[in-house]
């Protein structure tokens, strides 16, 4: 069985309650006459639909370009937890500019600045 990813620390409350909402809008309904039973399956689907959203975010380390782009890094360090940073591939010197000592296992784009 895959691997579920839990989106509970990256999404708000607000956010999903949001997300359901905008869901639920798109069926040319009024959220607030919908059950509260159905409201909370509503919000159960868009939690589903996020975690599969982000278990496809974090990238294999060995796909990560080697061009000087910005990056996030991913390391997990026994003992110590999770890690992420922004990095670099350095060209000429072949390591990361900023944490050239690690090596991390996934990477992903770094996403766009939030909305003006």
């Amino acid at each position: 069985m895959p691997r579920r990813h839990d989106t509970r620390h990256l999404i708000s409350q607000d956010q999903l309650e949001g997300a359901a909402r905008a869901y639920y809008d798109y069926c040319d309904a009024s959220w607030d006459d919908l059950d509260p039973k159905a409201q909370t399956h509503y919000r159960t689907r868009m939690q589903l639909a996020l975690n599969a959203f982000v278990g496809h975010l974090w990238r294999p380390i060995t796909s990560v370009p080697r061009d000087g782009s910005a990056v996030l890094l991913f390391h997990r360090m026994t003992g110590r937890g999770d890690y992420v940073w922004l990095d670099k591939w350095d060209v000429q010197d072949r390591q990361w500019r900023t944490a050239p000592r690690a090596t991390p296992t996934h990477w992903m784009p770094v996403p766009p600045p939030p909305p003006g």
